[in-house]
This record gives C-alpha cells, structure tokens and sequence, in this order.
C-alpha cells in the first residue's frame, strides 16, 4: 500500500485497516485517539482513501479518488471541526452535518465525514451526532479523531470502533525527519527525535517554529524538575507564563505528551526511559496537568493558576 510508506509506526492500526478493506466491511464508526503530532488526520484521510480506492491494492494513491483525498479535493470526502482559534463546533455544523449526511454521493461508492478534534464537542453536539451513529445512513463513513476518548460520552464511544495511534518513537522519528531533510544530520535528526519524545509531528514543529522549540525547551525543563522533586523550581518555572496563558497551556501540553510516552517506556524498555518517575506518580501528575489546562481554559486567575499546579504536581509525590 503506497499511501502507507510515509506512516511511520502503529502497525496494529494500519493491520486494522488492511482488514476492513480485505473484507470489504468498513465500521460506520471510528475514532482515532492519540496526542497531537501522531497523525490523525492523515491516517483519518488514509482510512478514507481506503474505503473510497479503485486500485488493486486500497490504498493505492494512483486512483482518482487516491489522489482527491490527497489533495483534500474529494466532494465526498468532508473534513470538520473547530474553526480556528475556537475550542469548539458550531451548532450549524452539526446541523448541516446531520442532513447533509442522507445526501447520495456525487462520484464515489460511499461518503466519508472526517471529524476532527471530537474532544471539544459539547454533550449536545455529541447527542446529535450519536443519532447518526445508532441509525447511519447507508454508505456513509464517520471518522473521529481525538486525544483521549474518554472526552466522549460513553455513548459515542460504544458505538464506534477505537483505533489508538501514537508517535513511532525516537529512532523511527529520526529516520523519517532525515527522509524529508537529508541536509538536517543524523546528530540533529535524533536529537530532535528525543526531544519530541518520539512523536513526529511535534518534531516537524521544533524544526520549524522558533517559538515552539523555546517552549519544547521549557517543557523539557519542567520535566527535569519534576523528576528531581526540585518544587520551588517547579513553581518558578510555571511562574514564567504568568502573562502567557496560551503558552502555558502549549508547554502542559507537551509536558503531558514527554511523560505518557516516558511512562510507556517503564512497561517495554525501562533502561530507556527519561525520568524516574513512577507509573502512578506520573498519572497523578497528569491528572493535575489535565484539570490546570481545563482551569487555564476557563480563565483561572494566572497566579492562582500557577501556584495551584505547582501544589498538585508536588503533591502527586507525598506518600
């Protein structure tokens, strides 16, 4: 499968697709879930070139319909999802959505309707969606991404199938990244590729945005901190984003993603890990993360904010 070439890692997913395409029957729902950088819209767009593929072997990215999903051309192909800056769907889109989806396609077998960013749906756009769910159209396709699926009601998720992916980890990154720049070298490439922890996506956006590596850079620190108990430094550092409520939001962020994909680690390679932080102590810590990105999101007060995050982090480490 020639679209799969640039797909780096999650086997399991991409053995899942290969099957839903052999055996001809597609589920009417999946969701992707994985952090951002591990390519959920593009495996979203590769699931839809599957379903929708002339060639001999789906997906062949020589077809007509291939080459409109790549190009984001397809008319029957549609992508939604939050509007820029927003953290949530419109009512119209899900009202268009909901009838645009009994419509008959223009060209291909079937419809597809890629969903992005689900987690930020509110109860009632999930409900409606959920009516589609439970009774689909015939021929139609819903794709979901999100971060965490436990974001989604348990209604939704019971009527879809989860495909989780994640970043391919640090050397497959490496390779990838030499792949698209040669000029970047092997030192550079996976030096990035640790830093990402492993995740592409995040690691295209260290080489490209100035702002973003500074603030991969904080992250990273505020990981040393963690791991050393060093709490004072820990609160100091938070304390730095005092004015910059988006920024801090951006380094939890990506504080989150370093430690659940070090944590994964202490299950498969242990001397490969980062940090020493313990399985439990590290979902403490992301509790507190998840709940101070939801609070930064509501406004909270910055000093409050900080002071609260910097309490429950070291917290997560009392006995």
């Amino acid at each position: 499968m020639p679209l799969f070439d640039g797909f780096y890692g999650n086997s399991k997913a991409k053995e899942a697709l290969v099957f839903y395409q052999r055996d001809g029957r597609f589920p009417h729902g999946i969701l992707l879930e994985g952090e951002e950088g591990t390519g959920r819209r593009t495996f979203a767009r590769l699931i839809a070139a599957a379903a929708l593929c002339e060639g001999e072997k789906p997906p062949c990215g020589q077809c007509r319909h291939c080459k409109k999903i790549r190009k984001e051309i397809h008319p029957d192909v549609q992508t939604i999802g939050p509007e820029p800056g927003k953290k949530s769907f419109k009512k119209e889109q899900v009202e268009w959505l909901r009838a645009d989806a009994w419509i008959k396609p223009n060209e291909a077998p079937r419809k597809v309707y890629i969903l992005c960013e689900t987690q930020y749906m509110t109860a009632w756009a999930q409900n409606a969606l959920l009516k589609l769910l439970e009774e689909p159209p015939a021929g139609v396709l819903f794709i979901l991404t999100c971060d965490n699926r436990f974001k989604l009601l348990e209604t939704v998720r019971s009527r879809v199938v989860t495909l989780p992916l994640e970043g391919p980890g640090p050397e497959l990154t490496a390779v990838a990244l030499l792949k698209e720049n040669p000029s970047l070298g092997e030192e550079k490439a996976a030096q990035t590729a640790v830093q990402a922890g492993g995740n592409l996506g995040r690691a295209k956006r260290l080489l490209a945005d100035p702002a973003f590596l500074s603030l991969g850079e904080k992250a990273g620190s505020l990981c040393e901190k963690i791991d050393g108990a060093d709490w004072f430094g820990v609160l100091q550092l938070l304390s730095s984003f005092e004015g910059d409520r988006e920024g801090l939001i951006a380094c939890l962020e990506q504080v989150r993603q370093t430690l659940t994909e070090d944590t994964k680690l202490s299950y498969t390679a242990e001397k490969s890990r980062r940090y020493r932080i313990l399985p439990l102590q590290a979902a403490k810590v992301l509790g507190i993360i998840d709940k101070g990105m939801e609070y930064a999101r509501q406004n909270m007060g910055m000093p409050l904010l900080t002071t609260w995050l910097a309490a429950g982090i070291g917290s997560a480490f009392e006995e």
